[in-house]
């Protein structure tokens, strides 16, 4: 099956990358080997979806091809620049309703320094989080920068609190929910030993595609 496939790759990967070092929060991130292996067991249990008829397949891409004709300027703009991240009330309601078992989870949130867009979606994080019972302990949410800006949003606990049964089902479940509604890549997990052991980052990166 593709999907168990491909996620057994990310897996391998994952092992290979946790030895290196990376430009975030005194780069020392690591991909947190615990989140990918239960990423790996829910994309094995599900189905890849039915294959397109080739015929049909090829009908679709020469539609795209005409369509994208003269246009690709303003495509490749909007990938750049997208508009501001937000949530609808039916999504909001499915984050809350995933998170609300873990009522009490503390949690914090940091984003990039003079990026108004991601402090103020940041600021909509900690809204729903709260809502879902979660307790953010800090007066203010941090702002910081980064020899390597990250992109879009991430997960970051403890490093030492990878395989932690009481960290790892409530961060495994933030994900989830997160990648549920579009907000994250179930991959944009993170371990970092300056994150306190009791607590999950939600790290808000540049809202754009990677160059």
């Amino acid at each position: 099956m593709f999907w168990a496939g491909f996620a057994f790759l990310v897996l391998l990967a994952g092992c290979v990358v946790m030895s290196k070092v990376y430009g975030w929060r005194k780069d020392a991130l690591i991909v947190m080997r615990g989140q990918l292996i239960a990423i790996a067991q829910e994309l094995e249990t599900q189905q890849a979806p039915p294959a397109q008829p080739e015929p049909q397949r090829r009908d679709a891409e020469a539609a795209v091809a005409r369509a994208s004709e003269g246009r690709q300027p303003d495509r490749v703009a909007r990938v750049q620049e997208r508009p501001s991240r937000g949530l609808t009330e039916a999504q909001k309601k499915s984050v809350i309703g995933a998170l609300a078992p873990f009522r009490g989870q503390k949690f914090s949130v940091a984003c990039i320094a003079d990026d108004p867009e991601g402090k103020s979606f940041a600021g909509d994080i900690v809204t729903l989080l709260r809502a879902a019972g979660w307790d953010f302990p800090e007066s203010v949410i941090a702002e910081a920068t980064y020899s390597k800006e990250p992109i879009g949003l991430s997960v970051v606990v403890n490093t030492g609190q990878t395989v932690t049964p009481s960290v790892l089902r409530p961060t495994s479940m933030l994900v989830k929910a997160f990648a549920d509604v579009g907000l994250m890549p179930r991959d944009a997990t993170f371990a970092d030993p300056n994150v306190p052991r009791d607590r999950i980052e939600i790290l808000v990166g540049r809202n754009r595609s990677p160059p």
